[in-house]
């Protein structure tokens, strides 16, 4: 258990470790410049938010003083960028208090402040830094998302410190996912490569630590240990409270893993460097596992050092979330505050220089004034008539040239139209009155013997109405293209509109003696317009009796599922050719296309734009033993009367 909680956040805090060392190496050793040798101005206030945020390394108590400190002046002198850099600063800060309510509301203030000054590096930091915090919620796409933009602002930048503190939160993010070892990989070396150039220790450090972690996900403890057993040294001796209380924890991880007895030793060193530089709240599920494992041990004067030390932490926590809200909403107030007593201040000196000029020049000025405020009247009535004037002209303007659009849209879609149908009439109906015209022709000659004659004559007659068939159903799409048409759904029962399709194709059914199979339930309904439907169903049974063979059979069925109902109906033809199914449901729109791209006919065209206004969707596809299946969905009767109010709909 101590082992999982090890491991568990270590990602968060080495990437929060990134970000005070590349401040350390762009402001030099800051740590040598007292700060009250430095003027009360904008580089003050900068010198003092580095300064917080490199106290993150050594005592969080001391960064907090720096960074509310750095605000008030900021905000008194009116320095945006540097209220923004104290807000990116108390976002780090509530972060590694645990208060991720404070944490992420900071970081979006400071973004807003970055972004109104088109600050690309401060948007780089806190895109990256909210990659971190929502890798520790648990939201990963997002995370990787402010990463991405971090990484693609960062390799944009003049200098490349800021790219390789991106470069390391992205290892740290990733470090756990075995997808992006090769990611991760290069961007440690590509942050270790900048680092060395810019000689920036700290950030190496934490690279450093990057890597032992890297060697502990692979699985390489004993080299892990070796390494990180002089890096605890090291940091420890140096000061550094943070990095020293992460080092900690990762040699208890590590001692853990090879089940060594010094594995409590280094927990306890990490909890004590915690409550020395104020990071105790980022150890307060190791002080719980200590506590634990001490009961077991029975030492009872340990125990209640520990159940004091949680008590304290805990009170603790309360009293910094409550107190840092207060103060969240007292400075919105006090800024607040401020603007008003600012506009009042102003009001007043204007109000008092008013009276007192009007005093000096009551009698001087009385008729002036008066006159002025003549001329002014008639020169505002003037100006308000012709204002009004220009404003009605507008809107008539305005309105004509809507008017004008309006028609000039209906005239395009009524020739778009016109051309449709003209190139629909011409490729449906040229080849069936070729072949009636041929036949007829060879009729007349008297060449061919009366029976074979009379199957001629049978197929003029089939040929004849399949060409009425495709006449009425361009009927039915100029009527469903035309403007104005109406939709007004009705509640439909799929069970009952089946046989009565069936009744209209009873003579191609009886011809072929084909065996229709229903299995629609009765509790199936639907909102839709009846006669499109029905114009749906009569064309999906039309196809299936069609290329069904003789004997065959037919299954029509219906069920809902996950609020739609869903019915198919399936043949044992042929199928769909291949080379027709990307063009199911369209129509060619050139003669090229037309001879060498076949769809399957303008019905199942009309039967797709019915569909589109009753809100459905059409699918067609092949069965794997043969056969082709055509379908419709649309939404079950319960869920659309729930959420749609189903009146006249025009199109």
């Amino acid at each position: 258990m101590v082992l999982r909680l090890l491991q568990k956040k270590q990602w968060t805090v080495i990437c929060l470790l990134c970000y005070a060392g590349m401040l350390h190496a762009r402001t030099g050793d800051i740590w040598q410049v007292p700060v009250s040798q430095l003027q009360d101005s904008t580089h003050y206030i900068d010198k003092v938010n580095h300064l917080a945020v490199l106290y993150q390394l050594k005592n969080l108590d001391s960064s907090f003083l720096y960074v509310m400190q750095a605000q008030q002046i900021a905000t008194r002198q009116g320095y945006t960028k540097g209220k923004g850099d104290a807000w990116q600063a108390l976002g780090d800060y509530y972060g590694l208090r645990n208060n991720s309510y404070l944490s992420i509301r900071y970081y979006m203030d400071a973004l807003q402040v970055y972004k109104k000054l088109a600050d690309s590096n401060g948007i780089s930091q806190v895109y990256a830094s909210l990659g971190v915090y929502h890798k520790q919620s648990g939201q990963m796409e997002i995370a990787r998302d402010y990463l991405h933009k971090a990484m693609d602002i960062g390799q944009r930048l003049p200098g490349d410190s800021t790219y390789a503190l991106i470069l390391s939160r992205f290892a740290g993010v990733n470090m756990e996912d075995p997808t992006k070892q090769d990611s991760v990989q290069w961007a440690l070396k590509q942050a270790r490569n900048i680092s060395t150039g810019y000689r920036d220790v700290y950030n190496l450090l934490q690279l450093d630590l990057l890597d032992l972690q890297s060697l502990l996900w692979q699985g390489d403890i004993a080299t892990a240990r070796n390494k990180l057993s002089a890096l605890v040294s090291a940091v420890t001796t140096n000061g550094y409270g943070y990095p020293a209380m992460l080092a900690s924890r990762l040699m208890a991880a590590t001692s853990a893993r090879q089940q060594q007895a010094d594995s409590i030793q280094y927990l306890v060193q990490a909890v004590k460097l915690s409550l020395t530089g104020g990071y105790q709240d980022l150890m307060l599920p190791y002080i719980v596992q200590l506590y634990d494992w001490y009961k077991k041990q029975g030492k009872q004067d340990t125990i209640i050092l520990y159940s004091n030390l949680l008590l304290g932490i805990l009170k603790q926590r309360n009293d910094a979330k409550s107190n840092g809200e207060m103060d969240y909403i007292a400075y919105y107030t006090q800024q607040h505050q401020m603007r008003a007593l600012q506009l009042q201040r102003a009001t007043q000196q204007e109000l008092l220089r008013k009276r007192g000029l009007e005093t000096r020049n009551r009698l001087a000025l009385i008729g002036f004034l008066f006159l002025l405020l003549v001329f002014t009247m008639l020169v505002g009535l003037y100006f308000y008539r012709s204002y009004k004037e220009s404003g009605q002209s507008a809107v008539m303007l305005a309105a004509k040239n809507r008017e004008i659009s309006a028609k000039n849209d209906l005239l395009h879609k009524q020739d778009d139209f016109k051309n449709k149908l003209v190139s629909v009439v011409a490729h449906d109906f040229r080849s069936p009155l070729h072949s009636i015209i041929s036949m007829t022709e060879f009729l007349k000659a008297g060449d061919i013997p009366p029976d074979e004659a009379y199957d001629w004559m049978m197929d003029v007659e089939r040929s004849a109405g399949n060409t009425l068939q495709t006449f009425d159903n361009i009927l039915a799409w100029i009527n469903s293209q035309l403007s104005g048409f109406v939709y007004i759904p009705a509640l439909c029962t799929p069970a009952d509109m089946i046989p009565e399709t069936l009744q209209y194709l009873a003579d191609m059914v009886n011809s072929k003696r084909l065996q229709i199979i229903i299995s629609i339930p009765r509790e199936i309904q639907v909102w839709a317009d009846q006669e499109m439907l029905q114009f749906v169903h009569r064309n999906f049974i039309h196809n299936a009796v069609k290329f069904s063979p003789e004997g065959g059979k037919l299954y029509i069925t219906a069920g809902e599922e996950n609020g739609s109902v869903t019915l198919s109906v399936v043949d044992e033809g042929p199928g769909i050719p291949e080379s027709i199914f990307p063009y199911l449901f369209e129509y060619p729109q050139n003669n090229e296309t037309r001879e060498t791209k076949q769809g399957a006919g303008l019905a199942l065209i009309i039967c797709r734009d019915f569909m589109d206004k009753m809100r459905g969707q059409l699918q067609a596809g092949n069965q794997p033993g043969g056969g082709a299946i055509f379908s419709y969905t649309l939404p079950h009767v319960k869920n659309i009367t729930a959420t749609i109010s189903y009146d006249a709909m025009v199109f």
